[in-house]
């Protein structure tokens, strides 16, 4: 049985999602997002600033990020030393920017506009996250 802890015997509880497979499945849905945004950067621009423009749609945005951050802190929450600070780092910083979402979706809109103003800008963004992803999967598969 896995644990949250090395040590299983101070923590009975059990982990059915390991560190691994969430990163590994962060990653599929990271280039599930990301490939396309290279491949069709001025119709991913274009959407992409439609929807940051619509204050529900980027709330909903913000619930999605509030869920996501609450399964990786679910699945690793302390800050140790190893390579298993990237699960707390990736929770905090959805959290982080989920609250921002809902509490704050005018700024989202004018940070929006102001990083998706020109093309290269937004494929180079999408191929920085792809590059991210394919840490996040060697990272899971060769280091945890």
């Amino acid at each position: 049985m896995i644990t949250n802890d090395k040590n299983s015997s101070s923590n009975p509880i059990p982990m059915f999602i390991t560190p691994s497979l969430l990163l590994i499945a962060f990653s599929i849905l990271m280039a599930i997002m990301l490939i396309p945004a290279i491949l069709f950067t001025k119709e991913f621009q274009k959407a992409t600033k439609k929807m940051m423009g619509d204050e529900n749609m980027v709330r909903m945005g913000g619930l999605i990020s509030l869920v996501l951050a609450f399964l990786f802190l679910s699945v690793h929450w302390k800050f140790t030393g190893e390579w298993f600070v990237i699960i707390p780092i990736i929770g905090w910083l959805a959290f982080i920017k989920g609250v921002i979402h809902i509490w704050a979706p005018k700024f989202v809109k004018k940070a929006t506009d102001k990083f998706m103003k020109s093309e290269a800008v937004v494929g180079l963004m999408a191929f920085v996250g792809l590059l991210v992803a394919i840490g996040l999967t060697y990272v899971a598969l060769y280091i945890y």
